[in-house]
């Protein structure tokens, strides 16, 4: 009996703790493992630059024309020569040839002064290079009982504008400027005519053609040398006339200074050391 009285108490006990145990084991189940990756780099998209979108480009732009570098050459080809008379003597012109046109009055060259927008006219030292470069471009050609007249424009090699042209058109005063254009100034303002010259005492024995420079517009008014100067830069400009010396100018063709036919008047004042 008192063996009985001491196996209650204890499974009372018993009962009131075995709740408790399965709670505890419930509670201390073992997660199912997991896997652990290995370490490895995070992975993140490659960095890339953002998508622009391009902006809308110009229209393409018809590039100025520079003038050339070196002095150019004449065309294999060139027209019949343009015969001009004064009295019984006969002067020719090449149109699309190259010409110096050299000053009897001061030894110097018509020079264009730049290859910018209206760039003027003067007259300089003998370079040989495309600013002192003209060519004739025969407009048309105008019949007449006594004698032909023939219109050109004049293309200046050294300027990337042009032609010869007479400043707002408008030759009809002396002392109008000219400059170097690709538009005429005015209606007609881009034509010349050349009438042959005399050579006069001082340069009898100069066999080359010698022309004065008359504007179309005013037939009257020459390219002139302003104020008879003989110095480099002397400005051009338009006077009335055409004999004077400061008004004429003598034609150099550019392929026989290149190929030693001639030498330029300008340089004849110069020695030339003998290599030989």
């Amino acid at each position: 009996m008192k063996k009985f009285k001491k196996v209650v108490p204890l499974l009372l006990i018993l009962a009131l703790c075995l709740p408790f145990v399965f709670a505890c084991d419930g509670g201390s189940e073992t997660p199912a493992a997991t896997t652990v990756a290995p370490d490895t780099e995070e992975t993140t998209p490659a960095e890339t630059e953002p998508e622009t979108t391009p902006a809308p480009t110009e229209p393409p732009t018809e590039r100025e024309t520079l003038p050339p570098t070196e002095p150019p050459t004449d065309p294999a080809e060139l027209a019949a020569p343009d015969i001009l008379t004064i009295g019984e003597e006969e002067m020719q012109i090449i149109p699309g040839a190259r010409y110096f046109l050299w000053s009897p009055n001061s030894n110097l060259y018509l020079t264009a002064d730049g290859d910018f927008r209206f760039a003027g006219l003067s007259q300089d030292e003998f370079t040989g290079g495309p600013e002192q470069m003209f060519v004739f471009e025969r407009v048309r050609v105008e019949e007449g009982e006594a004698r032909n007249t023939y219109i050109y424009r004049i293309r200046a090699l050294g300027t990337r504008e042009g032609y010869i042209d007479v400043d707002g058109g408008d030759a009809g005063s002396d002392g109008a400027d000219v400059m170097l254009t690709s538009e005429p100034e005015g209606e007609g303002s881009h034509e010349w005519l050349l009438r042959a010259q005399r050579r006069g005492a001082a340069h009898a024995d100069i066999d080359l053609p010698i022309f004065s420079v008359h504007s179309a517009l005013a037939r009257g008014r020459v390219l002139d040398v302003s104020g008879v100067s003989t110095s480099p830069g002397g400005l051009i400009h338009l006077w009335s006339g055409g004999s004077a010396d400061n008004q004429k100018w003598f034609f150099e063709l550019v392929s026989d200074v290149e190929e030693g036919n001639i030498i330029p008047r300008g340089l004849q004042d110069i020695p030339f050391d003998d290599e030989d």
